[in-house]
């Protein structure tokens, strides 16, 4: 601000002097509508003038114009993210900006992608997030088209919907499919956020799609019980392992569950109990049933301060529940008992990487935070960080 100042008040001192002396027949008042007259690429005088002063504001005044002219193009567009927003292209758009859609949107956002987030919410409630994150906020029904064209949704590489409503993301991504399939033009992705696998089940044998626009599902819990696996108690690492206690059976338990289930090898046979405070025996049966594996699994109702624990080191241990207080005081106790076996603690939220350290080295416990293994999975979504392709539409027994 001070150098456009600056710049526009030398222009007028040298106009204001120059003029009246390279032309004699010009008063102050006239040199000065002149001078005022070249910031707008205009001048009226008869002839070019031969004074080097002169000439430098000529060329000098339009580019103090053009400068002050871009800045505040782009003050607009920061300011009005519907400026912004619906000439956006090669984006993600994400709808739905709660818990997990800010997550979402920050993970892509430092990854260098272009992020435009849309919610019904009150603007005041994500003023702060959004300003920190540099995220455009669209506010509105993203079951409606208008909203999702306000976001660049023509032009935009995949929609991400990630409410917390499973019901809702399914017709969210069912509404998009319908304003955007097309048969032209590069490969495009929807994204549900499905929690519930019945459902996503259901939705993939009944959903039909054609064209370059595909509809794919996705679940958090999931993401992060495949890389928990992948990356603390895979194949080599539990070799030896005779019995593996999940504690906490809800949606993580049950995902972590299934991954180990369906990831065992043939020459694998280790036990699995699964604890919890509530009656999970018919979840297990169903979990058996969707997943088609024959396998012996045993319940217990009971807490976990109640169990005997005995230090073996075929034994592993994963606390599940979404309680981190209450994990982290599981994982204090086991550590009275147990020091020679496998323990993972799931944790949504650690602050202290100081105690984190101590019991890792202590006694063998780690904690994971599950946000992490989230980020981390979500890297491996197609269509999002590389656009996608034709086989990314996964089309051969319809949508995954």
């Amino acid at each position: 601000m001070t150098l456009w100042a600056v710049s526009v008040l030398i222009i007028f001192i040298i106009g204001m002097i120059c003029f009246p002396l390279e032309y004699d027949d010009l008063s102050l008042l006239e040199s000065f509508y002149y001078t005022l007259r070249l910031f707008i690429l205009e001048h009226d005088v008869p002839k070019f003038p031969k004074s080097y002063f002169l000439i430098f504001i000529y060329f000098f005044a339009p580019l103090v114009s053009l400068s002050v002219l871009w800045t505040a193009t782009m003050y607009l567009f920061r300011f009005s993210p519907l400026l912004k927003t619906r000439w956006q292209s090669n984006h993600i758009i994400v709808c739905g900006v709660g818990r997990t859609g800010k997550l979402l949107a920050s993970t892509f956002k430092e990854k260098g992608i272009s992020v435009v987030g849309i919610d019904s919410g009150k603007p005041e409630s994500f003023d702060g997030w959004s300003g920190r994150q540099r995220i455009p906020m669209i506010y509105g029904d993203f079951l409606s088209w208008a909203v999702l064209k306000k976001a660049g949704a023509s032009n935009a590489r995949a929609i991400v919907f990630a409410s917390g409503d499973d019901l809702l993301n399914l017709e969210g991504v069912v509404n998009a499919y319908g304003w955007l399939r097309t048969d032209r033009g590069d490969v495009r992705l929807l994204w549900a956020h499905i929690s519930s696998e019945k459902l996503a089940q259901t939705a993939r044998m009944a959903l039909k799609t054609d064209g370059l626009v595909g509809i794919r599902f996705f679940d958090t819990y999931h993401i992060a019980a495949i890389k928990m696996i992948d990356q603390y108690f895979n194949y080599d690492m539990r070799k030896g392992v005779n019995e593996v206690t999940i504690m906490g059976f809800g949606k993580f338990g049950r995902d972590l569950t299934e991954v180990l289930i369906r990831g065992c090898q043939p020459d694998e046979n280790f036990k699995i109990r699964i604890v919890d405070i509530k009656d999970r025996q018919k979840e297990i049966h169903e979990l058996l049933r969707y997943t088609g594996v024959s396998r012996d699994i045993e319940f217990l109702k009971s807490n976990i301060q109640d169990l005997e624990m005995s230090d073996q080191e075929d034994k592993a241990f994963f606390l599940c529940t979404d309680d981190d207080i209450g994990n982290l005081a599981t994982a204090l106790m086991l550590t009275h008992n147990i020091k020679g076996t496998h323990v993972c603690v799931r944790m949504a939220r650690w602050p202290m990487p100081a105690i984190e350290d101590h019991l890792k080295e202590k006694n063998g416990i780690t904690f994971v935070n599950i946000n992490d293994l989230v980020v981390e999975g979500v890297t491996d979504l197609p269509g999002i960080f590389e656009p996608a392709k034709e086989s990314d539409l996964k089309r051969t027994g319809q949508n995954t």
